[in-house]
């Protein structure tokens, strides 16, 4: 699962069996923006902060399923993440939100791990349903790593801080399963590795917060 992205790799764990992210609860839609926004910032296209995201170079061929994000974040000036996460989770309509689904879905369809599925009243929505081979091969390179005294990278890191932080873990780990992860985590202390999970618990957590805080303008 090494040739998938963050976003390709989170989303395949965070849709249900319909292919779609759920409505109640705005956490697996924040990590979703989260994984995406973190992968253009590894790709030197964005720069994120804690308050705001600027685009600073061109979208690289390899992140087109991230087109949509890019394209809404791509001003003259930059966009506040209050903004960003309004857009993507508190809309009527769900537009930027199912755009960026569908772009990242239709990707995966093209590799053949997940199907499309019509959904909604109208069979007017598309979801995009993982492959139980999609799913497992997600999931056997996290427990490669973090059950198995593997090299820990980056980017698995990262992935399971967002399926943490999105409630994506219980589906495909045990309760000893999501321990022990934890456990391996926080036992690197002040590795390189370690900071780095500090780093990734911090910007996810902001992502968080700032969601959070808009629960009050919509309530």
């Amino acid at each position: 699962m090494r040739d998938l992205t963050l976003s390709q790799e989170y989303l395949l764990c965070a849709v249900n069996e319909k292919g779609r992210l759920p409505h109640l609860g705005v956490e697996r839609t924040v990590c979703l923006v989260a994984a995406a926004l973190l992968e253009l910032q590894l790709e030197g296209c964005v720069a994120v902060d804690k308050k705001y995201v600027t685009v600073t170079g061109p979208l690289p061929e390899g992140q087109a399923h991230l087109r949509p994000l890019y394209a809404f974040v791509n001003r003259p000036k930059p966009i506040r993440k209050e903004k960003l996460l309004e857009e993507y989770t508190y809309t009527v309509t769900d537009a930027q939100r199912d755009e960026l689904l569908e772009s990242i879905g239709r990707s995966l369809a093209d590799l053949g791990l997940v199907q499309p599925v019509k959904v909604g009243l109208l069979g007017k929505k598309k979801g995009y349903a993982p492959t139980p081979e999609a799913i497992s091969g997600v999931v056997d390179m996290i427990r490669a790593e973090l059950l198995e005294e593997g090299e820990i990278t980056e980017d698995v890191v990262s992935l399971v801080v967002l399926m943490e932080k999105g409630n994506c873990l219980k589906p495909s780990f045990s309760a000893f399963e999501q321990k022990q992860m934890k456990q391996r985590l926080r036992a690197l202390g002040e590795s390189p590795t370690g900071k780095m999970v500090q780093e990734m618990v911090e910007y996810v957590e902001n992502m968080m917060a700032i969601a959070v805080g808009l629960i009050a303008v919509y309530s």
